[in-house]
């Protein structure tokens, strides 16, 4: 099946392309009064999702898998062994069967609720990865200890985005009536600790080929670690602050990036693109065709969009560019293309890491 998608938000691509080489791109920081009124509003919206029926909000959860086009069960509450829905993922090179436990928190999960999802997948037979859903938020300890596991941890904000990209705008009406917010019909709503909303950074190419996308978190032109290599074997960083994630339908991949969140001795990231060698050892770069990255930096900021090169043949890894930290503290991206014959393996040794056969 093709992966081929419609790119908005590009009526005239060569004025969007020139935009985007003057200023887009940059990751500001949440100082201005129309940063602190999107938090407020997220903050509402997420108030609304803590406040359901945990039985309606169980039922939201599995409509979202739904519309991202999984087969969805939810489990009887007597007999469900901690997991609130199960799910298949058609998807023949990612896909399997997923179990997903959520918890309505006002505060922190603690990492004791990460470690108990982790025991139940363990112990199911027929389970291939698990996701934890929060209308709060994770602590570092407990995106370090998913790191290298099939384990995914979504966050309130993050699921709030993705409401919102799988059309379930119903759900936060109420946030977007200026006349009930005005009328207190939001007074009295549970407080609750709210997760920096990340920035989103899509991946879109054209043509029936399929391709990974990958990060280095890097001090100048050297990575930090092992665990500081986000790919398709290793999902996040050790803190959270940069992962894959699925689920954006409208691009072929996608990173969540929380630059705030970045350690602070880091200063820069590099994105690469690769070939699936592995499993297909004849692709190449040849079909990463029309590719372009699309930066959507919060809710209701304009994207960011930027087209780069065509792929080629004779390379089987791609760095598409990188994101620099400024004196001022904001990220710019420049595009920063170059070809690597020798696939991933050659790109990640390039910034310093060791690849050592199984």
């Amino acid at each position: 099946m093709s992966r081929s998608r419609k790119l908005h938000r590009l009526s005239n691509p060569d004025a969007d392309e020139r935009r985007a080489q003057r200023a887009l791109f940059r990751h500001l920081r949440d100082d201005t009064n129309a940063n602190r009124g999107r938090m407020a509003r997220r903050v509402r919206e997420l108030q609304l999702l803590l406040a359901m029926d945990p039985v309606e909000f169980e039922g939201l959860i599995a409509r979202l898998m739904e519309a991202m086009g999984m087969k969805v069960e939810l489990t009887a509450r007597s007999r469900d062994g901690g997991v609130d829905v199960r799910g298949i993922d058609p998807d023949p090179f990612r896909g399997g069967n997923v179990i997903v436990q959520v918890k309505r928190y006002r505060d922190t999960v603690a990492p004791t609720a990460v470690r108990d999802l982790y025991g139940t997948l363990r112990h199911d037979q027929a389970a291939t990865k698990a996701v934890l859903v929060t209308t709060s938020r994770f602590g570092p300890s407990s995106h370090q200890f998913v790191a290298g596991k099939p384990i995914t941890l979504l966050n309130g904000s993050e699921l709030v985005g993705l409401l919102k990209h799988h059309g379930f705008h119903e759900v936060f009406a109420a946030v977007q009536d200026e006349a009930s917010a005005e009328a207190g019909a939001l007074d009295g709503l549970p407080a609750i600790e709210v997760a920096a909303e990340p920035s989103r950074l899509l991946l879109h190419w054209t043509g029936e080929e399929e391709y990974d996308i990958a990060a280095l978190v890097c001090r100048g032109n050297v990575a930090l670690s092992d665990d500081h290599l986000v790919f398709y074997n290793n999902g996040s960083t050790p803190d959270g602050s940069v992962r894959l994630v699925t689920g954006y339908g409208d691009a072929n991949a996608c990173l969540m990036v929380d630059f705030d969140a970045l350690p602070a001795d880091v200063d820069r990231l590099v994105v690469i693109a690769a070939a699936d060698t592995e499993n297909h050892p004849g692709a190449t770069m040849g079909g990463f065709a029309g590719p372009a990255l699309i930066l959507e930096a919060g809710a209701g900021q304009d994207a960011a969009v930027v087209h780069l090169a065509d792929g080629a043949e004779t390379n089987t890894a791609m760095r598409l560019g990188r994101f620099d930290r400024e004196p001022s503290g904001d990220w710019e991206f420049t595009p920063a293309l170059a070809g690597y014959p020798g696939g991933l393996r050659q790109a990640v040794t390039a910034y310093g890491l060791e690849v050592v056969d199984a």
